[in-house]
Protein backbone atom coordinates (compact mmCIF):
# COMPACT_ATOMS: atom_id res chain seq x y z
CA UNK A 1 0.00 0.00 0.00
CA UNK A 2 1.27 3.46 -0.88
CA UNK A 3 1.81 5.90 1.99
CA UNK A 4 0.56 9.39 1.19
CA UNK A 5 2.34 12.18 3.08
CA UNK A 6 0.17 14.01 5.58
CA UNK A 7 0.96 17.34 3.93
CA UNK A 8 -0.44 16.10 0.62
CA UNK A 9 -3.66 15.02 2.33
CA UNK A 10 -3.95 18.40 4.09
CA UNK A 11 -3.37 20.25 0.82
CA UNK A 12 -6.01 18.17 -0.96
CA UNK A 13 -8.51 18.81 1.84
CA UNK A 14 -7.72 22.52 1.79
CA UNK A 15 -8.24 22.62 -1.98
CA UNK A 16 -11.61 20.86 -1.76
CA UNK A 17 -12.83 23.06 1.10
CA UNK A 18 -11.70 26.22 -0.70
CA UNK A 19 -13.42 25.17 -3.93
CA UNK A 20 -16.58 24.31 -2.00
CA UNK A 21 -16.55 27.69 -0.28
CA UNK A 22 -16.15 29.43 -3.61
CA UNK A 23 -18.94 27.48 -5.28
CA UNK A 24 -21.33 28.03 -2.38
CA UNK A 25 -20.53 31.75 -2.29
CA UNK A 26 -21.03 32.19 -6.03
CA UNK A 27 -24.30 30.26 -5.83
CA UNK A 28 -25.40 32.53 -2.98
CA UNK A 29 -24.67 35.67 -4.99
CA UNK A 30 -26.50 34.30 -8.04
CA UNK A 31 -29.52 33.38 -5.92
CA UNK A 32 -29.53 36.83 -4.32
CA UNK A 33 -29.49 38.50 -7.74
CA UNK A 34 -32.25 36.23 -8.99
CA UNK A 35 -34.32 36.85 -5.87
CA UNK A 36 -34.00 40.61 -6.14
CA UNK A 37 -34.96 40.55 -9.82
CA UNK A 38 -37.95 38.30 -9.02
CA UNK A 39 -39.12 40.67 -6.28
CA UNK A 40 -38.73 43.69 -8.55
CA UNK A 41 -40.67 41.79 -11.23
CA UNK A 42 -43.58 41.24 -8.85
CA UNK A 43 -43.11 37.60 -7.80
CA UNK A 44 -42.70 38.05 -4.05
CA UNK A 45 -42.86 34.38 -3.04
CA UNK A 46 -40.21 33.22 -5.49
CA UNK A 47 -38.07 36.25 -4.69
CA UNK A 48 -38.27 35.68 -0.94
CA UNK A 49 -37.39 32.02 -1.39
CA UNK A 50 -34.40 32.83 -3.60
CA UNK A 51 -33.14 35.53 -1.23
CA UNK A 52 -33.45 33.14 1.73
CA UNK A 53 -31.62 30.35 -0.08
CA UNK A 54 -28.98 32.84 -1.21
CA UNK A 55 -28.38 33.93 2.37
CA UNK A 56 -28.01 30.32 3.47
CA UNK A 57 -25.58 29.57 0.62
CA UNK A 58 -23.54 32.67 1.44
CA UNK A 59 -23.40 31.68 5.10
CA UNK A 60 -22.27 28.16 4.25
CA UNK A 61 -19.66 29.41 1.79
CA UNK A 62 -18.21 32.27 3.79
CA UNK A 63 -18.61 31.19 7.41
CA UNK A 64 -19.10 27.43 7.41
CA UNK A 65 -16.47 26.49 4.86
CA UNK A 66 -14.31 29.58 4.59
CA UNK A 67 -13.92 30.97 8.09
CA UNK A 68 -14.42 27.78 10.10
CA UNK A 69 -12.73 25.24 7.79
CA UNK A 70 -10.33 26.77 5.26
CA UNK A 71 -8.63 29.40 7.42
CA UNK A 72 -7.73 27.02 10.30
CA UNK A 73 -6.39 24.45 7.81
CA UNK A 74 -4.31 27.12 6.11
CA UNK A 75 -2.92 28.32 9.44
CA UNK A 76 -2.10 24.73 10.44
CA UNK A 77 -0.21 24.20 7.17
CA UNK A 78 1.61 27.52 7.47
CA UNK A 79 2.75 26.78 11.01
CA UNK A 80 4.03 23.35 10.02
CA UNK A 81 1.91 21.26 12.36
Amino acid sequence: MVEVPAVAVELAELLVVTLGAGVASVLGVVLEQFGLSAVSGGDLVLGAWAVGMGLIALYVGLVGLGYEQAIPRLRRLASGE
